[in-house]
């Protein structure tokens, strides 16, 4: 399957479950945007600081920064920093009802897209499945009751396996791209 074809998926079902390959981590997350540059978002990051993802976004010029606005549960929890026009910044990945709140402020303001990276981070933070699987639920549902989409993504680590099952449950469509033939271009 192409590159292509293969984002074509993200965007016909309300919520995608995306299985990556560590090795294939840093290429997605700057093609996902890239994929979606007309589009609204709301990406939340919980491993890269604002910084660092508005560094690899600029990296791509085919990124359309203007249309993105960042939840960080990262900086914050580093050091003292104050919210900006294009991000908001929670205490700590571990905040889950911090970022529930900002999730759903941000999708009264008509976001198209909600990309969370990463479930693998939360159950590194949470240190079981079932907060993450409640949180992930709770997320979904708001975001299909906003009328956005959400993508969350995943590393394909052999022991999330339970992780990986519980969120297939509750996603509309799965795409494991360990399966998938990519043309990274």
């Amino acid at each position: 399957m192409t590159k292509i074809s293969i984002f074509y998926n993200l965007f016909e079902k309300p919520t995608t479950l995306l299985i990556i390959p560590s090795q294939d981590y840093n290429q997605i997350i700057s093609e996902i945007p890239r994929q979606l540059s007309n589009k609204k978002i709301c990406y939340i990051t919980l491993n890269k600081t604002y910084n660092a993802l508005k560094e690899t976004f600029n990296e791509h010029p085919e990124i359309n920064t203007e249309n993105i606005v960042i939840i960080d549960a990262i900086t914050k929890s580093i050091g003292k920093v104050e919210n900006k026009e294009d991000c908001y910044f929670i205490t700590s990945p571990q905040a889950l009802t911090e970022l529930s709140i900002v999730i759903s402020e941000f999708l009264n303001y008509e976001i198209d897209y909600v990309i969370l990276d990463s479930l693998t981070t939360l159950l590194i933070y949470q240190k079981a499945e079932e907060p993450v699987i409640k949180f992930l639920s709770n997320i979904v549902h708001k975001i299909k009751t906003s009328g956005a989409k959400g993508i969350f993504y995943v590393i394909n680590i052999k022991d999330h396996k339970l992780l990986i099952e519980e969120s297939s449950m509750i996603m509309d469509n799965i795409l494991n791209l360990e399966e998938e033939k990519i043309e990274w271009s």
